[in-house]
């Protein structure tokens, strides 16, 4: 009987602190516009307690002819508790449902053109209704925590984007110490700047759109130069020309940031030092997470790689040494590499500046919907570096626990330019390639020998 009112009291307060959390589109974000519309092929509902919550759906058509997927759909929410995500499938494909990360917790079920799930944390994932290497029509559902500290529209230390359309320009400057706000039903069209800025934050669960600037020659989409301290938190960036974010300086808290952009110039995320990138999600058409500077740690993150570019790029540059950067529990779901390309990888790096690139530790990858090779680490003259002709180097550096759930089509290659600009001293461990532990056999690996050496395979 104890047992009985336990199992009550837990689940009435479980029933307390559940709660659901969705983001109406006002008609003036999405009536008329090319970029931005309400999805005809997908409806989500969420379900709790008994209760049904629409969710809106949002969809994007692709802007570049190279691009696999021809819309890209998705629904931004926040809950605590469990909540049922019902997904009501309006297009041509009929094929079994996939959700993307794998994750044997969470069961799909499917009938005539639903599918629905449970999740009870916080995550973001990929429901797909066809298979093989082109998706043309993914839904992504961007499941967040509930929102703390959500800031006064009064306060004189925050900028406040309520419910709506914003149109704030490519340059709004971001004075030190504001905070940055976007509801969850505001769609800010413009960019953010600001320079030698200290505590600045930009969070929120709204939309930032650089849908009006040109691709490849306009600003990034949020640019803080020589800042300390910044924190960018929730919101979803889409449409940007060149880079998601940029924010040089030191001390950088990027988290459960969604990124969905087109071009070839579209990278995600790069920063200073000592930064820390988790919970985020890109969907990009180049490198997803630049790891260019000292001390950056990246852990779960979810990347859908698109043509172009690595979902980890270690730099085609480097003046200055760097080192103690760690990445670990990142899920790259899909990798749509097609064409022989230098920066056509998971883990990437050509190295052609003068610096050393040393003390790196990857684990816990895993490789999803991807054919093309996991590393590419070389040292080489190339158009974005500046080449020394004495130093430059990659060297100490571990892999470890990283699965590619299918084969590779062309092996990975690990070497040097010269005997001046070695790799070496890196280590693999555990890492399989379509369910084989592989132990650098040449179909899998190609290491120069005249360039690299402690190239070990555990």
């Amino acid at each position: 009987m104890k047992q009985i009112f336990f199992l009550i009291f837990i689940l009435s307060i479980m029933s307390v602190n559940a709660e659901v959390v969705t983001y109406a589109s006002t008609h003036n974000m999405v009536a008329g516009n090319k970029f931005l519309h309400p999805s005809n092929e997908y409806k989500v509902e969420l379900w709790q307690d008994g209760k049904m919550h629409q969710a809106f759906v949002y969809s994007m058509d692709a802007l570049h002819y190279t691009n696999n997927c021809k819309t890209t759909a998705w629904v931004n929410f926040s809950f605590s508790g469990n909540v049922t995500v019902k997904v009501f499938n309006f297009t041509k494909h009929r094929q079994s449902a996939k959700l993307l990360p794998r994750n044997p917790g969470i069961h799909l079920m499917e009938d005539t053109n639903t599918v629905s799930f449970c999740i009870s944390k916080a995550g973001q994932y990929s429901i797909e209704f066809q298979s093989g290497k082109r998706i043309e029509h993914p839904l992504l559902i961007f499941a967040n925590e509930l929102e703390k500290n959500v800031p006064d529209p009064e306060d004189s230390s925050v900028i406040y984007f309520g419910p709506g359309l914003h149109e704030i320009g490519s340059r709004y400057i971001v004075p030190p110490g504001k905070k940055v706000y976007l509801h969850g039903s505001a769609y800010v069209k413009g960019q953010f700047f600001s320079e030698n800025s200290h505590n600045i934050t930009i969070c929120g669960r709204g939309i930032l759109s650089g849908e009006d600037y040109p691709a490849r020659t306009a600003d990034h989409m949020i640019h803080l130069r020589n800042g300390v301290n910044i924190l960018i938190e929730g919101i979803t960036i889409i449409h940007g020309p060149r880079f998601m974010i940029v924010a040089s300086g030191s001390g950088h808290h990027i988290n459960n940031v969604k990124m969905m952009g087109w071009w070839f110039s579209t990278d995600g995320v790069s920063t200073g030092e000592d930064a820390l990138i988790e919970n985020c999600f890109f969907k990009v058409n180049d490198d997803a997470i630049k790891l260019y500077q000292n001390n950056t740690t990246a852990r779960r993150c979810v990347i859908w790689q698109m043509e172009n570019g690595a979902p980890l790029q270690l730099g085609w540059n480097g003046t200055n040494d760097y080192s103690n950067c760690h990445v670990y529990d990142i899920e790259v779901i899909r990798v749509e590499h097609e064409w022989d390309n230098e920066n056509e990888s998971v883990i990437c790096a050509i190295h052609g500046g003068k610096g050393h690139k040393t003390n790196f530790l990857f684990e816990d990858i895993r490789i999803d919907n991807s054919n093309w090779r996991i590393f590419h680490l070389i040292t080489k003259p190339n158009r974005w570096g500046q080449w020394d002709a004495e130093s430059g180097s990659i060297s100490n550096m571990v892999f470890r626990n990283i699965e590619m759930y299918g084969e590779q089509k062309i092996p990975s290659l690990i070497m040097g330019h010269d005997k001046k600009h070695p790799v070496f001293k890196l280590r693999f461990e555990n890492i399989i390639i379509n369910g084989k532990k592989t132990f650098g056999e040449r179909n899998n690996f190609i290491v120069d020998a005249e360039t690299t050496w402690d190239i070990e395979f555990k």
